[in-house]
């Protein structure tokens, strides 16, 4: 949501200079409060077929196509989807299909250069693909709301749910092959990190037989946790001992942590161990200048904010978020009750608090809990895995389960953290390696020597 705020004069102002102030004011307040209401409505309508988005024309890049509302029931009609090629796409190669599940909310009016900036960095010099997902803004359905405005829960976990959207970048595939921008053999690549991986690997359960290689990064999976009998994500005690002791001690107080858990996870997706410690030390019973200052610090950032972030979750625009975090944590949240500091997670800690109203409509029998179960020793094709030491949100075994559950994967371990920020320029030239030449290619191989990557037993 966009704010647009008057500056504040001075007492020196001219009447004229008072006046547009108050225009500007006003005027930004006006803007506000339409985008507020703009936000927080549910959705009245969606695109009709033949009909585009103004902001993003279709093209050669840019594709539209009908697709099925409930791909279940066809009988309930098509929704208006869109899909757009790399800036250097070129039909008849090799494709890669990144795919983002509804958690991460990439892909919105993508139409200049500018907006391929992230895309480019991580895939660049391939030809990749890019499909709005059902539920993401523009892209949203007025069925999975009640009359009255509230959320229709069932409605929305069938028609936003995962298992629609596998179906959905089927039916891409399906309408790029009848295009000729993919090879002659329709066979296309999948790429996809954290939830979007999880995403690869429901496709690749489903069409494994359309997809050559497929890479996932710091990513896990429901079904295969509940096999090791752990939780999804990763516990705090696995990456920071001190935290988990120091939070759980403030669980047994009864204080309200979720503010403060969700503050420590946001800073865990950085690695940064120090200042957890630093920040949850101030709430206990040790005085730290230092974790004062970073608290403050934190504070300040919007994106830390619990309140307001729940506050955007809670919005029609949002539901879809919640919909995907309750498929693949839902069924933890059922039997996550901590008795000792080895048993925090801290992301279920706030998530908890966000999907309290689908975990009420769980128990008033309005839904079920959602259990992901994959057949991926089928796939015949390439698996590539990463993981990240300092992943603060899967573990690195989640890594080996994954790698072990696929016949033909290799997995590449690095010093990073869930953000996977550190050496882009290196992981971009990993990536482009593999899909260009395969997973136990020199090229490959190569990337495999490099000090940059931590498993020695994939040097071989």
């Amino acid at each position: 949501m966009s704010i647009v705020i008057g500056p504040i004069g001075r007492e020196n102002l001219s009447k004229i200079g008072m006046v547009l102030l108050l225009v500007l004011v006003v005027s930004g307040g006006a803007y506000a409060w339409h985008e507020y209401e703009v936000f927080f409505s549910v959705p009245s309508a969606r695109l009709q077929a033949g009909s585009f988005y103004p902001e993003m024309p279709p093209d050669a890049y840019h594709h539209y196509l009908q697709i099925p509302l409930d791909h279940g029931n066809p009988a309930l009609g098509n929704f208006t989807a869109f899909y757009i090629l790399s800036p250097g796409f070129s039909a008849g190669e090799d494709v890669v299909f990144w795919l983002f599940d509804n958690q991460q909310e990439r892909v919105g009016m993508i139409n200049s250069s500018a907006d391929f900036e992230y895309f480019e960095e991580n895939l660049g010099g391939l030809s990749y693909v890019l499909i709005g997902n059902r539920g993401v803004s523009p892209t949203l359905f007025p069925e999975v709301f009640n009359k009255d405005g509230s959320a229709n829960y069932s409605r929305a976990l069938r028609l936003y749910g995962s298992l629609q959207q596998v179906e959905d970048i089927e039916a891409v595939r399906q309408d790029m092959q009848k295009r000729g921008l993919l090879p002659e053999d329709g066979k296309i690549m999948l790429y996809g990190g954290s939830g979007g991986g999880v995403l690869v690997s429901q496709y690749l359960d489903r069409y494994g037989e359309h997809v050559s290689k497929a890479l996932i990064e710091c990513s896990g999976g429901p079904d295969l946790a509940a096999t090791h009998n752990t939780t999804f994500m990763k516990k705090t005690y696995q990456s920071n001992e001190s935290l988990a002791k120091s939070y759980f001690s403030l669980m047994q107080k009864g204080e309200n942590t979720a503010s403060l858990a969700f503050m420590l996870y946001k800073i865990g997706l950085l690695g940064n161990v120090d200042q957890q410690n630093q920040i949850v030390s101030i709430k206990g019973d040790t005085f730290s200048l230092e974790g004062q200052l970073a608290y403050i610090t934190c504070s300040l950032s919007p994106q830390n904010n619990f309140p307001l972030v729940r506050r955007m979750l809670d919005s029609p625009r949002e539901l879809e978020v919640k919909v995907r975090a309750y498929e693949l944590i839902g069924d933890d949240l059922e039997h996550y009750h901590p008795t000792s500091a080895q048993e925090v997670c801290l992301g279920y800690e706030w998530i908890k608090v966000i999907l309290a109203d689908f975990i009420k409509a769980c128990k008033d029998g309005e839904i079920p809990v959602t259990k992901i179960q994959l057949n991926r020793s089928s796939y015949g094709g390439e698996v590539m895995i990463w993981s990240a030491t300092f992943d603060q949100v899967f573990s690195e075994q989640m890594g080996h389960w994954l790698r072990e559950s696929y016949p033909h994967a290799r997995l590449a371990l690095f010093s990073d953290t869930h953000e996977r920020r550190k050496d882009p320029d290196y992981r971009r030239d990993f990536r482009r390696a593999f899909f260009k030449h395969g997973l136990h290619s020199p090229e490959v191989q190569a990337h495999f020597d490099d000090l940059r990557q931590l498993n020695s037993a994939e040097k071989v």
